[in-house]
């Protein structure tokens, strides 16, 4: 268990040092060590102020917004695929990304400059709005609604939310452009303050998320079994939907909607450390940050000369992998 961690945490660093690497100009790790030192320890080092710009200004700036969005939206895949004991479940996929970024779409078709927190405000509140639409619909579909009714409504709410923004970049050409971009998600460097807020809600989250962990294994066993052990799985599901609703309104207010993190990062994870929340919590985000670090290379040397939307990326690696959890999924069940 020790030495998986450690490999983790070694891929933390390698996936941040190649990310700083890569890119129009390649820069190699021993100048970047050497810049590092000579902004941090010694002044006097002479080195290529060209390249000490990009690594301060652009790629370190960068690597760590991508680490600490993918953390969090791995951590969100965390509890959603507990919660709702599926492996397919995810924010993305539940239409709670979608609805956030329709939020986001509305303000940007005003063609008013609001400020990045108008953005989120907006996005939060069409997330919970998605909330209640998910419920009401499962609802519909099943009055238990169990937790593949809940899927389902998600799925259903997010192809039509998807089908209203594709619907506002037709009807306002002027503005397609950022609601494109907001769609496909984007790693485009923000300020420091606005990577400062991504780190402490992903930070909080995670620390939340370890002191909920044995909550999150027992609600793993069902809601008969939960209530049996002291906790009621409803009201916790609610908390957890909204909380991490709330995460992801903030992360497509600033970087849009980018898929499938969520869904493959905690997958893995439970691969390779078990189902034990207090170990799965922490590596998940730790994974999710080097997929979307990973990820965001690919974005630079796909296509030469330009950064392709990360949220493509993310897509292209999550895409086969969500088919082949389902297939996995259905053969498991053929056999049972």
């Amino acid at each position: 268990m020790i030495k998986k961690i450690a490999i983790i945490i070694i891929l933390v660093f390698i996936s941040i040092v190649l990310s700083i690497c890569v890119g129009n100009v390649f820069i190699s790790p021993k100048e970047i060590i050497t810049i590092f030192i000579h902004k941090i320890f010694s002044p006097n080092l002479i080195v290529s102020k060209i390249n000490a710009d990009i690594i301060f200004n652009i790629r370190f700036p960068r690597s760590i917004l991508a680490f600490f969005v993918g953390a969090s939206l791995s951590l969100t895949g965390v509890v959603m695929q507990s919660i709702l004991r599926n492996p397919l479940a995810s924010v993305y996929n539940l239409g709670i990304s979608s609805g956030a970024g329709l939020g986001a779409s509305l303000l940007i078709i005003t063609g008013i400059n609001f400020n990045q927190y108008i953005f989120s405000a907006m996005s939060t509140l069409f997330a919970f709005i998605t909330i209640i639409f998910i419920l009401f619909i499962a609802g519909r579909i099943d009055k238990y609604m169990n937790n593949n009714s809940i899927i389902l409504a998600g799925i259903v709410i997010s192809l039509f939310f998807y089908s209203l923004m594709s619907f506002f970049i037709y009807i306002f050409p002027k503005y397609s452009n950022r609601i494109i971009l907001w769609q496909l998600g984007n790693l485009y460097l923000k300020n420091f303050l606005d990577i400062l807020i991504i780190i402490l809600i992903t930070i909080i989250f995670l620390i939340v998320l370890m002191k909920y962990s044995t909550v999150l294994d027992i609600m793993t066993f069902g809601d008969t079994t939960s209530l049996s052990l002291g906790v009621n799985a409803k009201k916790m599901r609610i908390f957890f939907i909204i909380v991490s609703s709330f995460i992801t309104a903030v992360l497509v207010s600033f970087v849009g909607i980018i898929g499938f993190v969520d869904l493959v990062s905690p997958h893995i994870v439970r691969k390779i450390f078990g189902a034990k929340h207090i170990i799965v919590v922490p590596m998940s985000a730790l994974f999710g940050g080097i997929l979307l670090n990973i990820a965001d290379i690919f974005s630079r040397i796909l296509v030469q000369g330009a950064n392709i939307p990360i949220g493509i990326v993310t897509a292209l690696i999550g895409a086969p992998f969500f088919l082949y959890i389902f297939l996995n999924n259905k053969a498991a069940g053929n056999q049972k």
